[in-house]
């Protein structure tokens, strides 16, 4: 059970952290622009896609909660979490040392005409930014257990959520220094670990509900039901991995505000 709560909350610091991120770049590129035009689309972008992912979560909860093809429906949100965090973690080794260039970029990119599509592309930028991260996150918590765990998992939701806003303000205010680009690439490659761990999920699940042939090794299968139902493998990597990047990144944070030490003149 504690690796489950923990998976929750790992997963809502990863993405509520990027999210927070994104939320945080955008807004300081529209302040350089002094438009509160952009400013307010902006807020009206991160407001529905936080309701849109929270409105989303909720119905496919239910879903999970009172379906009777379990088999079917895990096997799609484990192939769907998959193919969701796949395509994050690639697009974040490409793009996440320049995150907050290419968000600023693309702001800058609409004019400021008093027309209605600039507005509309701040909006729509900001709206899928946000609802993508909160689309990844629901597939993950759905594929990894919430929905069944009662508050324990709800409020290591919160939890998770309440330490990525917190380091995301700490790093606004240069209270820690970490390079956030190398912090979201790296820990975008932890993910991988769920991503395995999903691929051996998806087996199970093929298998009992005889979406695939049932495998020709015995070992084989058991090793499946093994880390599927009694020892979650590389959950465990992805969560030992993640405890030490999070320790890494805060020795060399505190490394970097320790003062310069003053030599004894001669």
């Amino acid at each position: 059970m504690f690796e489950k709560i923990f998976n929750q909350f790992v997963i809502c610091f990863r993405e509520g952290t990027e999210a927070s991120l994104v939320i945080m770049a955008v807004m300081v590129a529209i302040k350089k622009r002094g438009d509160d035009r952009f400013r307010k689309a902006a807020l009206w972008g991160i407001g529905t896609a936080i309701v849109f992912c929270i409105a989303g979560g909720w119905y496919l909860g239910s879903i999970a909660l009172v379906t009777t093809e379990g088999h079917l429906l895990e096997l799609v949100l484990y192939i769907s979490a998959m193919l969701a965090v796949t395509g994050m973690v690639f697009w974040m080794m490409k793009t996440g040392k320049n995150l907050r260039s290419e968000i600023e970029k693309k702001v800058n990119s609409y004019d400021n005409s008093k027309k209605f599509l600039p507005l509309a592309g701040v909006f729509l930028f900001v709206f899928f930014m946000i609802a993508r991260e909160g689309f990844e996150t629901v597939l993950l918590l759905l594929s990894f257990g919430a929905g069944i765990g009662g508050h324990y998992y709800v409020v290591a939701m919160l939890m998770g959520i309440a330490v990525a806003v917190l380091l995301s303000y700490a790093l606004s205010k240069g209270l820690i220094k970490v390079h956030i680009g190398k912090f979201l690439q790296q820990t975008a490659f932890v993910l991988l670990f769920f991503v395995i761990q999903l691929f051996f999920d998806s087996l199970h699940e093929a298998y009992e509900g005889n979406f695939l042939p049932q495998p020709s090794s015995q070992g084989w299968a058991n090793f499946v039901d093994y880390v599927h139902d009694q020892m979650p493998i590389f959950s465990y990597i992805a969560l030992g991995l993640f405890g030490i990047i999070i320790i890494y990144h805060l020795v060399q944070s505190i490394g970097k505000r320790r003062p310069p030490q003053v030599k004894p003149a001669a």
